[in-house]
């Protein structure tokens, strides 16, 4: 029978999907290498124009990006030079100047280019920064003295819109990165601005912009993640002890929210930026938890640092964070895989924090149970790995491994000899398995075209 004439079209994920099953059932000898060729041979990737204008104008969005700043900057250089000769007239009009050109060059975009999302970015971008330099140099010219905080806090205001007016995701990562320095300036809910920022990230995951979509969710959820942080955890604050717990709880929040919206089969690290950064925060948390354990206080609402706005916002978030991941795992668990169990089962961590605000225990417990949970999960991501023929389960468990022997490199009661001889074992087996599973790859993909 001849495939080619009845070629079914399928997305790009429907394709990768039967490519790894077909393959799954190759191995477990379900079907031949020829039955897979014309499986494969049967169905076609579903290339839309859209999508075929993103792949080939994504270099040119940072060149150009970087080009409009270069610009920018050098025009600034210029007119700081000779600043201090111009009258009040002449430093408004080239105030505004690099603000009008900048929105002309968004309404030529709009107007003659508006499938040109290199255009469109660029043009966005240096809108942006043009707004911050009209600000800037007119309450200097007019003498409008003010404090960093409402200089940013304006500049975000008046810049927000543009994400939305222009759909540029590049302005949506820059509103990150000033909410973030905003929540680092100031112990403010300023995290907030990123409520505003989820209709824009949603429109990219329903226009099924994955290339931009996956970028501005790492950036997003990277600056929410330490926005939140910084804003819980100093030493006044009465959540100080919480962002332990908090930090974890987003980190599976995060985990379970990129497997809900991509599937659980999709796996790439760079382009499942919210499961790929709630696996790097409980990994690093758990990491902690072997160093110190970590009880919750009795004294919630403390004498010297009451309970403000922001507490109560961060809570309402670590309430709403443990609330999706138990539904999460209530709705999905049939589906889950030995790694999705590894990762989830630092929640436990979150719940054993919450009764030790109850009822008190030992700090040693964590310590214990934490030492516990990173030796047996990194050596069932091994032998996933290598059950799986996945090169990043193999490496991601025998890194989070050995970053529990570092940690335990400093603890005193280990003597200096026996930690020498950790390192080389380790450091060996980390060459030896890597080494081992190439081969292995190789000698099934030979015995595949046999």
């Amino acid at each position: 029978m001849n495939f080619k004439n009845s070629r079914k079209t399928v997305s790009p994920d429907q394709l990768k999907w039967l490519e790894s099953e077909s393959e799954l059932w190759k191995e477990d000898g379900l079907i031949q290498q020829d039955t897979r060729d014309k499986l494969l041979d049967r169905y076609q990737k579903a290339e839309t124009p859209q999508a075929t204008n993103q792949n080939y104008s994504w270099g040119n969005i940072l060149l150009i990006s970087l080009g409009s700043l270069l610009i920018g900057g050098g025009v600034i250089l210029l007119l700081a030079h000779n600043w201090e000769s111009f009258g009040k007239g002449a430093r408004t009009f080239l105030s505004f100047l690099p603000l009008v050109l900048a929105q002309g060059l968004c309404w030529y975009g709009i107007q003659r280019k508006p499938n040109s999302i290199a255009l469109r970015e660029s043009s966005a971008v240096l809108l942006f920064f043009a707004v911050a330099a009209c600000i800037a140099l007119i309450s200097q010219t007019y003498h409008i003295y003010g404090e960093l905080e409402r200089f940013l806090v304006v500049w975000l205001l008046l810049t927000l819109p543009v994400v939305y007016l222009l759909r540029s995701a590049t302005v949506l990562m820059l509103i990150s990165g000033i909410i973030l320095w905003l929540c680092c300036l100031e112990r403010e809910p300023y995290w907030l601005f990123y409520v505003a920022l989820t209709p824009y990230l949603y429109k990219l995951y329903q226009r099924q912009s994955r290339l931009l979509l996956h970028w501005s969710l790492w950036i997003a959820l990277f600056s929410l993640t330490i926005s939140v942080v910084y804003g819980s955890s100093y030493y006044t604050s009465p959540l100080d002890n919480w962002a332990i717990y908090i930090t974890l709880a987003m980190g599976c929040a995060f985990y379970a929210l990129g497997y809900w919206l991509f599937g659980l089969e999709h796996d790439k690290f760079w382009s499942n930026a919210p499961t790929s950064l709630g696996i790097l925060i409980i990994g690093f948390i758990s990491l902690m938890f072997t160093w110190y354990g970590r009880t919750l206080p009795y004294d919630l609402w403390q004498v010297e640092s009451p309970m403000g706005f922001n507490e109560y916002s961060i809570l309402t978030l670590f309430v709403g964070t443990l609330v999706f991941t138990a539904l999460f795992i209530a709705r999905r668990y049939t589906q889950f895989s030995v790694s999705h169990w590894v990762a989830l089962s630092s929640f436990a961590f979150v719940l054993l924090g919450l009764v030790g605000f109850f009822f008190r225990f030992n700090e040693s417990v964590f310590v214990i149970l934490s030492n516990l949970y990173i030796l047996i999960g990194s050596v069932l991501l091994m032998f996933q790995g290598i059950n799986r023929n996945k090169l990043m389960l193999l490496n991601g468990g025998l890194v989070w491994f050995s970053l529990l022997v570092l940690f335990r490199f400093f603890d005193s009661d280990i003597p200096f000899m026996y930690k020498g001889i950790i390192f080389i074992v380790i450091g060996s087996a980390f060459i030896a398995t890597n080494i081992w599973f190439k081969k292995k790859q190789q000698a099934k993909s030979i015995g595949g075209e046999a």
